[in-house]
């Protein structure tokens, strides 16, 4: 099967559906992941699809998969203006953090830790970053690596700055993740960076996820996207009196 007509079966797919993953269409057109993210990638540059965390969603913005893509995006750009050259960063995997880790192309000299399959492509590109792929175990996308072994790893370094994505940030809870076999890792990049940038729409706030990753006050700044929702100002506010500093982009 041609690209042109595996383009035509992923777009259809995402009008039917409004959001689609690498391994589902792996599995529905009988080729590779990797094949799959190169179909992504070029889609998305002919502007028919933004790629997602293991994913993708229309590039149409009415959707609410497109809005929160959109609001990852502002946030991205606004994260970027927090590095500077020759920082080293710690950057886990998720919407977000791979939107940043894409502006992250502009900066001469960086060292960069990551988990994140797609992060580690992208930023590989650049021949002048200090990369560093996490080992360890594979989650069952084939998206991010965890476990022990990259615990193991990671402890080896130290951090100027961490760009954090979270399932939820809230008071009471703190940071939580949907995955619940990364939730150890994000401790351990929380206790290897000096500096803690959490990144997370307004769909985040105050929301409370599966797995507990940290308490709140171990984020040293939260980037997010303005909101009208009157109740996640109020988390927002409040995060704030707890000594975080809050970016409403």
């Amino acid at each position: 099967m041609e690209f042109r007509e595996r383009a035509n079966i992923i777009t259809t797919k995402l009008a039917e559906r409004g959001s689609v993953s690498v391994q589902e269409m792996s599995e529905a057109l009988g080729v590779s992941m990797v094949t799959i993210r190169k179909d992504f990638e070029a889609l998305e540059k002919q502007g028919r699809l933004l790629r997602t965390f293991g994913g993708a969603v229309p590039a149409i913005r009415s959707t609410g998969s497109a809005r929160r893509m959109q609001a990852a995006q502002i946030i991205a750009d606004n994260v970027v203006r927090e590095i500077s050259e020759g920082d080293s960063i710690i950057i886990n995997a998720g919407n977000t953090t791979l939107l940043t880790a894409r502006n992250l192309l502009r900066f001469k000299r960086l060292k960069v830790l990551t988990n994140s399959i797609s992060i580690a492509k992208e930023l590989s590109r650049h021949e002048e970053f200090q990369l560093i792929l996490l080992g360890g175990a594979m989650n069952a996308d084939a998206i991010f690596t965890h476990g022990k072994e990259a615990i193991r790893q990671l402890e080896q370094y130290k951090a100027k700055k961490l760009i954090l994505s979270v399932s939820g940030i809230s008071c009471k809870r703190g940071l939580t993740t949907v995955h619940m076999e990364a939730a150890d890792l994000m401790e351990k990049m929380i206790e290897r960076a000096k500096e803690v940038i959490a990144v997370a729409d307004d769909s985040k706030i105050g929301f409370e996820s599966f797995y507990h990753v940290s308490d709140a006050r171990a984020v040293t700044k939260l980037f997010t996207n303005r909101s009208e929702d009157e109740s996640k100002n109020a988390v927002l506010d409040e995060l704030e009196h707890m000594g975080i500093q809050v970016e409403r982009c």
